[in-house]
C-alpha cells in the first residue's frame, strides 16, 4: 500500500542519515586522534631539541670555554627557535588551545634577542649574559614541552612533581631571563646602527630605525614583561591549589 511504501522510504532515509552521521562522527574522531598524535610528535621533538640546547651550552662551557659558546650552541638555538614559531600556527589554526597572540608575543620577544641581535652582533655572542640566557631559556623549555607532552599522553595522571615543577620553575627563571634579554639589548645598541633599518625615501614611504626601536623597547620591556609574569602566578595558584597539595602529600 501507499502507507507501507512511505514507511519503507522513511526507514531507508533514516538508515542513510545514520550511516552518514556515523561516518561524520568517525571523521571527527579520526581528526582528533590525528591532531593529538601530531602534538605528541611535536612536543616530543621540542623536548629533545631543548635538552640538546641545554646540553650544548653546558658541554661547551665546561669543555671549550665561554669564548666558544655561540659556536657550540648558537645554531641549535636558532633552529629550535624557528620550530617554536609553529606554536603560534597551532594556536591560530585551532590545533592547540593556546592564544595565538600570547604565543606570538613570547616568540617575538625571544626572537628579537636571538635572531635579530645575537645572530648579527658577534661582540655579544660569547658573553656571560648570552650563555646564562641560553641556559635559562632551554632548561625552562625542557620542563614546559615535557609537561605538554605528558599532559597529552597521560591526561590527569601526569606526575604531581612535574606539575609542581612546571608551575614553579618560572619564578626564578623568568626574571633572570628578562634581565639577560634587557642587558643584551642595552649592550647591543652601539653595534646595531643601521641594522634591520629601512631608510627613506623609498617606494613605500616608510622608515624604520631598529636602533631607535631597541632604545625605546628597553624602557618599556619590564612593563610589558611584568603582566605575563604575574599571569603565571595566577595559573600557578589555579594548578597548585589545596587539592593539588593533598595529592602531592599522598604521593610522597
Amino acid at each position: 500500500s501507499e502507507a507501507s511504501l512511505k514507511l519503507r522510504d522513511l526507514h531507508s532515509r533514516s538508515e542513510r542519515l545514520g550511516a552518514k552521521g556515523s561516518a561524520l562522527e568517525f571523521g571527527w574522531a579520526t581528526m582528533g586522534e590525528g591532531r593529538e598524535m601530531y602534538l605528541v610528535v611535536y612536543n616530543a621533538g621540542m623536548t629533545i631539541a631543548s635538552v640538546l640546547c641545554t646540553a650544548s651550552v653546558v658541554f661547551t662551557l665546561l669543555n671549550r670555554g665561554l669564548s666558544k659558546v655561540w659556536v657550540g650552541a648558537g645554531q641549535m638555538f636558532v633552529v629550535t627557535q624557528w620550530l617554536a614559531l609553529l606554536e603560534t600556527v597551532h594556536a591560530a589554526a585551532g590545533v592547540s588551545k593556546s592564544s595565538a597572540g600570547t604565543a606570538f608575543a613570547q616568540w617575538f620577544g625571544k626572537s628579537n634577542v636571538l635572531l635579530a641581535i645575537l645572530c648579527f652582533v658577534p661582540e655579544l655572542q660569547n658573553s656571560w649574559a648570552t650563555a646564562l640566557l641560553m641556559f635559562v631559556w632551554s632548561s625552562s623549555e625542557v620542563v614546559r614541552y615535557y609537561y605538554y607532552l605528558l599532559t597529552i599522553v597521560m591526561g590527569t595522571t601526569i606526575p604531581e612533581r612535574l606539575t609542581w615543577l612546571r608551575y614553579t620553575i618560572f619564578i626564578p627563571m623568568y626574571p633572570i631571563g628578562m634581565l639577560c634579554e634587557l642587558l643584551i639589548m642595552v649592550l647591543a645598541r652601539p653595534h646595531i646602527k643601521g641594522l634591520h633599518s629601512v631608510s627613506m625615501p623609498n617606494a613605500l614611504n616608510f622608515g624604520f630605525d631598529y636602533q631607535a626601536f631597541i632604545s625605546a623597547l628597553v624602557w618599556v620591556y619590564p612593563l610589558v614583561w611584568l603582566p605575563m609574569y604575574l599571569h603565571m602566578f595566577k595559573l600557578r595558584a589555579k594548578k597548585l591549589g589545596d587539592g593539588f597539595r593533598d595529592k602531592l602529600k599522598k604521593s610522597q
